[in-house]
């Protein structure tokens, strides 16, 4: 009686150890994969060029560029905001504006001269729905001042 109770202990244990196929290692590459496809897929921004050197201009100019960018991510791009690093620096841009894989889009940077002789660099903080929150662009000029 006892040895038919040990037998089908024993057998019933084998059983369940042998039914779990699944390793540790397996359910953790199983569970990061199914995180991965709830990711969600972010648009990309790419630009042209984020520096512009405006070279040598006369004080009181407005000095203007424009950065072109191109969406190369999987979904909408949104520009939420470009702001630049003093008020002498005044970015236009497509504000909230969805710009679709693929498309292409302007930022117009315009650099007032006035009161700001020599070298002068600024940048353009520009937020975006992308992994990155967005794109840092940078310009500079020597600025010839008008009291020489």
């Amino acid at each position: 009686m006892i040895f038919n109770r040990n037998i089908f202990i024993i057998m019933s244990l084998s059983l369940l150890l042998f039914s779990c196929n699944e390793t540790a290692a397996s359910k953790i590459k199983a569970d990061s994969k199914s995180n991965s496809d709830l990711q969600p897929s972010y648009a990309e921004i790419t630009f042209d060029k984020i520096f512009h050197d405006f070279g040598n201009v006369n004080e009181g100019e407005i000095a203007k560029t424009i950065f072109t960018f191109t969406n190369t991510g999987e979904n909408d791009l949104y520009i939420v905001d470009a702001v630049g690093s003093c008020g002498c620096t005044v970015p236009k841009y497509p504000k909230n504006i969805p710009i679709k894989p693929g498309e292409n889009g302007e930022i117009e940077v315009n650099f007032d001269t006035n009161g700001r002789p020599n070298l002068q660099q600024k940048m353009i903080k520009v937020s975006a729905n992308t992994p990155d929150g967005g794109q840092l662009l940078r310009i500079q000029a020597f600025v010839e001042s008008k009291n020489k």
